[in-house]
């Protein structure tokens, strides 16, 4: 039976797959069918009903939204009845609608507004008193207007379907439904709107919305969207990579939009992607370098400051090259931490260089034997291994495409993981709840013979027969996609990078990786040469080490008292930051840099896309990208470093010197939005030799340690509060504010 069907559309014949939605079809070809309820990849609702169309032995209209195509059926989409229907219906939702539109921030980017102007003038047949009802909030980032709510239903879907996180629902029946979060009542005074979203605060039902009945409370009334500039540029937070729209106006931020559906996330964005840039306009900015004099930082030039920190580094690195040490980070873009390994290696000739960063990824990518799948191909996926990682809280994009393969492709998800992580409790169809600390048992069982299985899963603790039951599921997949947590360390991350070629050394299979990285550009800087070594160099301060250049990190706020005791052992430190963080205020320079919103660049995502970083707005006062910082001092320095004068420039450098970058250019970026780098694969080492590796590392195991069995708590880590959360206004209102006003109260 074949798999598709042919149909008329308008008189034109049409083949499509048998069994897809009618208005999908009707889209993809360029048919324009109007609507409000329907939305990709969420269940049809049929609620709206602007899609109606006339199909050939059907007594009445039907909606296409729910209408599956068959064999011979001939469709009309345009037509006075159907005009007059839609009209109709046009007018039924405007009965309750408030002519609220100019002071309406949707106004101009509202669906209902273009439908009406499309339909003419509506019938006006509902002269009824309206139902008033006032605007509140549903949490600190979303406001709620009922009285332009359409009734489509996205956000509830979207909510439920897509987030798995059912905080959306309706609330009361026929004209006084409202959208809202489930417990919302009556009281004796009307609407009890003491109830709160209890939910991820991602804000995609804010961006679904057809009309302005969810509103984003950060950006309200802050730009009508004609005065606004929209910038496509990467978000500066996890290592997912999601493509965004940078609202400015004037040199002011104003709000963060998805891109549109071609991005590697489609319209999707947490709440740190969605509500954490507004750091970029904080009047608490760096403006002008400043060194420490007399124990306190003070504003000086830029000439004063390079001179200063110039005249230091050669101090130092006479007696020892490698007592200078430079860090860069895993928040910079390609082309600030490319420079700076110049820097280290061309200029000073020091061999202490890295990045502050908190996980061995190079190891993985130096052992890696199968390809990094995109999100896209996450999505299709069949059979996923997890191991490690909590994707819904700190990979949200990952998460939600391993909640789609499990939704629409039924996909078997196996998960190992030492927390009871949402993705574990929800979507895995198996979960090996194992030990902290453990996951190198794990990994062992699916190299070692079945008879170690005793001895593995007592350290994992785990029952035998579930390390039985995922070796099977495992060595007998078709395909398979291996997720891999940012806690897997060391041997055990180098074996599970080599597991692809094993299994393939006995059944010929596809199989592909995700590995979890955790900062914006973690695995951009690897692939610059910079190893996450600066724990390690941390610990030679003051002995090996006197003096540090670091760059885009605050590990003080980060890591704690460690840093700060080794940063005090040092002879000279300069710090490149945009605030004055914890450790910038131990510094004896500062260097005022951009933000990722005032630069140009590239960010390198967890699945080894590198995509475009584009500047949005001018920084204020003098600050400066981090490679046009790092050539200035190289100039002061008199040594050269191969300078050049722009992203581009460096970032041709970057496609000349790197074998993984050879082809990517800026406009080839530009195409195609996102490019993946040619990750070269290595072969298998011997079977036994990786089990003595990970005898190793099992040998390490604490067994004395207990399951952790609390439920990971939802915002644990999408909203922690680092750095740039804390200088977000509405970020802070929301997380930081109550605990500084508990800790001003007990100072008190």
């Amino acid at each position: 039976m074949s798999d598709t069907v042919k149909l008329k559309i308008n008189g034109k014949d049409y083949e499509a797959p048998k069994g897809k939605l009618l208005i999908e079809v009707c889209l993809e070809n360029d048919i324009h069918v109007p609507n409000f309820c329907y939305y990709p990849d969420l269940t049809p609702q049929a609620a709206c009903r602007m899609c109606l169309v006339r199909i050939d032995k059907m007594h009445k209209l039907a909606t296409s939204c729910t209408i599956e195509v068959g064999e011979g059926m001939n469709v009309t989409t345009e037509s006075e009845e159907l005009h007059d229907a839609r009209k109709g219906m046009l007018d039924f939702i405007l009965g309750n609608h408030p002519l609220d539109c100019p002071v309406c921030d949707k106004g101009g980017q509202c669906e209902l507004q273009d439908m009406v102007f499309e339909h003419g003038t509506v019938y006006a047949h509902y002269n009824v008193k309206k139902n008033n009802t006032p605007e509140w909030r549903l949490s600190p980032f979303i406001a709620y207007d009922p009285q332009r709510c359409v009734r489509c239903y996205r956000c509830i879907r979207e909510c439920t379907e897509v987030m798995d996180v059912n905080a959306l629902g309706k609330i009361f029946r026929g004209t006084h439904e409202v959208i809202g979060p489930y417990g919302l009542g009556m009281d004796k005074e009307g609407m009890d709107k003491g109830y709160s979203l209890d939910c991820e605060q991602c804000g995609n039902c804010v961006e679904i919305c057809p009309v302005g009945a969810l509103l984003s409370v950060d950006s309200r009334f802050r730009s009508r969207p004609w005065d606004m500039k929209e910038t496509v540029t990467t978000c500066t937070h996890c290592g997912d990579g999601c493509q965004m729209r940078l609202g400015t106006r004037g040199n002011n931020y104003v709000r963060v939009a998805s891109k549109d559906m071609t991005g590697v996330n489609g319209e999707f964005l947490c709440v740190k992607g969605r509500y954490g840039c507004s750091f970029i306009s904080n009047p608490e900015r760096l403006t002008k370098p400043m060194i420490r004099r007399n124990g306190q930082l003070e504003e000086v030039s830029w000439e004063e400051a390079l001179k200063f920190t110039a005249e230091k580094l050669k101090e130092i690195s006479a007696s020892s090259k490698d007592a200078v040490a430079v860090l860069g980070s895993p928040r910079l873009t390609n082309e600030a931490n490319f420079t700076l390994r110049r820097f280290a290696e061309k200029g000073i000739g020091t061999r202490s260089f890295g990045q502050v960063a908190d996980a061995d990824w190079h190891q993985f990518f130096a052992h890696l034997t199968a390809p990094i799948a995109t999100h896209q191909e996450v999505k299709k996926a069949k059979n996923i291994l997890m191991i490690g990682g909590d994707a819904t809280e700190n990979h949200p994009l990952s998460g939600m495409v391993i909640r789609y393969a499990v939704r629409k492709h039924n996909a078997r998800l196996m998960v190992v993981n030492s927390r009871r992580t949402k993705i574990a409790r929800r979507q895995a169809k198996q979960f090996l709840h194992i030990r902290p600390n453990s996951e190198a048992a794990i990994v062992a069982s699916l190299f070692e013979s079945e008879t170690e299985l005793p001895r593995l899963a007592e350290l994992a603790k785990v029952k035998v027969e579930q390390l039985q039951k995922l070796r099977e599921q495992v060595f007998n997949s078709e395909e398979l996609l291996i997720v891999v947590g940012p806690e897997v360390r060391g041997a055990t991350l180098a074996a599970l990078a080599q597991l692809a070629e094993v299994l393939n050394k006995q059944k010929e299979r596809p199989i592909k990786y995700l590995p979890l990285a955790t900062y914006n550009n973690t695995m951009g800087a690897i692939d610059m040469g910079l190893a996450p070594n600066g724990h390690s160099l941390m610990r030679a301060f003051g002995s090996q080490i006197q003096a540090l250049y670091l760059a885009g990190s605050n590990p003080v706020e980060q890591y704690g008292t460690d840093w700060q005791i080794a940063l005090k052992k040092l002879k000279f430190l300069a710090v490149a930051d945009m605030f004055l963080t914890e450790t910038a205020q131990m510094a004896d320079v500062v260097f005022p840099v951009n933000s990722f919103a005032e630069q140009d660049g590239t960010f390198t995502n967890n699945t080894t896309q590198v995509q475009r970083v584009q500047r949005a707005i001018e920084g204020e006062g003098q600050v400066r990208p981090d490679w046009m910082v790092i050539n200035a001092l190289a100039r002061e320095m008199r040594v050269d470093i191969g300078a050049k004068g722009s992203s581009v420039s460096i970032f041709r450098d970057i496609a000349a010197e790197i074998a993984d970058y050879k082809g990517i250019t800026y406009e080839r970026i530009k195409k195609e939005s996102a490019i993946k780098t040619t990750k070269i694969l290595t072969k298998a080492r011997e079977v036994v030799e990786l089990c003595e590796d990970l005898r190793s590392e099992c040998s390490r195991i604490d067994t004395s340690i207990d399951l952790n069995r609390t439920n990971v708590a939802q915002g644990e880590g999408l909203f922690r509060i680092g750095t740039m959360m804390r200088k977000s206004p509405v970020m802070h209102d929301a997380f930081v504010k109550d605990e500084e006003v508990q800790a001003a109260t007990v100072n008190a």
